[in-house]
């Protein structure tokens, strides 16, 4: 068992290094356009994906981090943080009440300082 869990783990840690080595790629990169950016690592990954080992996994990861950079510098919004600012609700209206619970007008217990 131990034996089939390493040769697991050492891939998913080269794949996972790979990923997060595409952003500092980026960073070296003296160029102002953000897809150009995105697409640097992907190129590099896909050199080192010929690789066997660690090194092939790492250039996997590579590819992987570079294409989720190129899809959010073209604006796809399936890549982007699904959860929505709390700011974005103005009301919510609960059938029932008529207190405005945001505001907190309405409340019948008042605040206790600490």
């Amino acid at each position: 068992m131990a034996k089939g869990l390493k040769s697991k783990i050492m891939p998913t840690v080269g794949i996972a290094a790979g990923a997060i080595g595409s952003g500092f790629v980026t960073k070296f990169i003296p160029v102002q356009n953000d897809k150009i950016k995105a697409a640097a690592p992907l190129v590099l990954g896909f050199l080192l994906m010929g690789k066997k080992g660690i090194i092939g996994d790492i250039g996997a990861g590579m590819v992987a981090g570079g294409a989720i950079a190129l899809g959010q510098s073209f604006g796809i919004g399936a890549i982007e943080s699904p959860v929505m600012d709390l700011d974005e609700f103005d009301t919510l209206e609960v059938e029932g009440v008529d207190e405005d619970v945001v505001s907190g007008e309405g409340d019948e217990f008042p605040e206790e300082e600490m």
